[in-house]
C-alpha cells in the first residue's frame, strides 16, 4: 500500500509541473505579444516657455474712502430746503462748499439784528461815559471834583467798553448761527440720501442729515499673511525689493468682473503691529479713481477688490500651462517625454502664476519636452506618439 502510494504520487507530481511550466510560458508569451501589441498614446507635448517675470502674491480686501463725513445741524429750526439731487446712481457728487439743506434762517437773521442794535446801544454808551470821565477830570484838575467822582466815572467808562466788546461777540456769534443755517459740504464726494424731508424740525442732537465720502481717490485695505511678511522683510533685508520709506511699491487691484488688474496704484501704510488672533498685518494702498466721461467712478467705497503685491523685481522663468501638471498626494509633478518618446515621471516646484501659465522654480530644464494635453492617458514608461501642442 505505501510503495503503491509512493510510486503513482511521483508522476502525478511530474504531470502537474510540467502543465504548471507550459501554462507559465504561454502567459510571458502572451504578455510579451500583447505588450508589443500596445498602440503608442497619441499627446500633446510642449517646450517650457521662457520669459521675464515678475513674483507676486494675491490678497483680497476692501475699497474705502479716504475721507468720510455725516453731516449734522448746527443749530435748531425747521427745514426748508434740500438742494442736492438723491435720485441719481450711486449718489450725487458734490464739491466743497456746496449748499445741501437750509434752515429757516429768519431767527437767526433778527438775533442778528438785535446783536447790531445791542452794539450800537453799547456805543453810545461810550461815548456818554467817555464824555463824563472827560470832564470830572477837568475838574478834579480845578479841584472841583473828588478823586471818588473820578473813580466812578472812569468805572462807567470801562463798563461801556466792554459792554462793546461783548456786543461784538453777539454779533460774531449771531452771524455764525445764520451762517450754520445753510448747511453746506465741507468735502467733495459722492452724497448720500437724505434722511429728512422739508418741514422736519432738526437740532444739533437730531443726528446724521446724510454723508459724504470722497471719491478720488479711494483708499484698499487687506491684510497680508504672516508668511508672506517674513517674505517680503527678507526681500527688503537682501536688498530684492525696497521698502515703503525707500521708494513707492507698485500695487494693482482689479474688480470683481474685471480681466486681470487694470488699476494701478501703491501702497502707503503698514499698520505696526501684527493682530494676533489672525497671524495678519493690515496694510493700506491708494489708488487714483479719475471720473469716466460717461457713468460713475470705477471704484467706490465698499466694493471687494482683488490686489496683487509683486514681489521683487523681473527676473527669467520657466513657465508651463497649468494643464500640464498633475498633482500626487500634494506634490506637484510633469510628465517628460525622454529620449525614447517614454513618458517620464519629474517632480517639480511651482512658482506663482502668470495668464495661465506656471512658473516651474525647480526640475524641468529649458530644452525639455513635457506632455500638456492628455496627462490622464499616460503613466511613467509608456510610450507615446508626440504632437506640438497648438499655441
Amino acid at each position: 500500500m505505501i510503495r503503491f502510494c509512493q510510486t503513482s504520487f511521483v508522476p502525478l507530481t511530474l504531470s502537474a509541473f510540467m502543465v504548471l511550466l507550459a501554462n507559465s510560458g504561454c502567459a510571458k508569451s502572451n504578455a510579451a505579444t500583447e505588450k508589443k501589441s500596445i498602440p503608442a498614446v497619441k499627446v500633446e507635448v510642449a517646450a517650457p516657455t521662457e520669459q521675464e517675470v515678475t513674483d507676486f502674491q494675491d490678497f483680497t480686501g476692501r475699497i474705502e474712502a479716504v475721507e468720510s463725513v455725516e453731516i449734522r445741524a448746527r443749530v435748531s429750526g425747521y427745514l426748508t430746503k434740500i438742494a442736492f439731487d438723491p435720485s441719481i446712481e450711486l449718489g450725487a457728487e458734490v464739491k466743497a462748499n456746496d449748499l445741501l439743506f437750509e434752515i429757516d434762517e429768519r431767527p437767526y437773521q433778527n438775533a442778528l439784528e438785535s446783536a447790531q442794535a445791542n452794539l450800537a446801544k453799547a456805543e453810545a454808551q461810550q461815548r456818554t461815559a467817555a464824555a463824563e470821565l472827560a470832564r470830572t477830570e477837568e475838574l478834579v484838575a480845578k479841584k472841583a471834583a473828588t478823586a471818588r467822582d473820578l473813580e466812578r466815572d472812569a468805572g462807567q467808562k470801562a463798563v461801556a467798553d466792554a459792554a462793546i466788546e461783548g456786543a461784538k461777540v453777539a454779533i460774531n456769534q449771531a452771524k455764525l448761527d445764520l451762517e450754520f443755517s445753510k448747511i453746506t459740504a465741507p468735502i467733495s464726494g459722492r452724497i448720500g440720501r437724505p434722511l429728512l424731508t422739508v418741514g422736519n424740525l432738526v437740532t444739533p442732537g437730531t443726528g446724521s442729515l446724510t454723508s459724504i465720502v470722497s471719491v478720488d481717490p479711494v483708499h484698499v485695505y487687506f491684510d497680508i499673511d504672516e508668511p508672506t511678511l517674513l517674505t517680503l522683510q527678507k526681500l527688503i533685508r537682501d536688498g530684492k525689493l525696497k521698502s515703503v520709506m525707500e521708494a513707492e511699491v507698485p500695487l494693482l487691484l482689479g474688480l470683481v468682473n474685471d480681466d486681470g488688474y487694470p488699476y494701478r496704484g501703491k501702497l502707503d501704510f503698514v499698520e505696526n503691529k501684527i493682530d494676533p488672533n489672525t497671524g495678519t498685518i493690515r496694510v493700506r494702498g491708494v489708488f487714483a479713481n479719475p471720473k469716466p466721461e460717461r457713468g460713475s467712478r470705477s471704484l467706490a467705497p465698499g466694493l471687494f477688490a482683488r490686489v496683487r503685491l509683486p514681489l521683487g523685481e523681473s527676473h527669467k522663468a520657466l513657465l508651463v500651462p497649468e494643464r500640464a501638471i498633475g498633482r500626487d498626494q500634494g506634490q506637484a509633478f510633469v510628465f517628460v517625454v525622454g529620449a525614447e518618446s517614454e513618458v517620464i515621471y519629474r517632480r517639480v516646484k511651482l512658482g506663482t502664476q502668470h495668464d495661465g501659465l506656471r512658473v516651474i522654480t525647480d526640475g524641468l530644464q529649458a530644452s525639455e519636452r513635457i506632455v500638456v494635453n492628455g496627462l490622464q492617458r499616460v503613466r511613467p514608461g509608456v510610450k507615446i506618439e508626440a504632437a506640438n501642442a497648438a499655441d
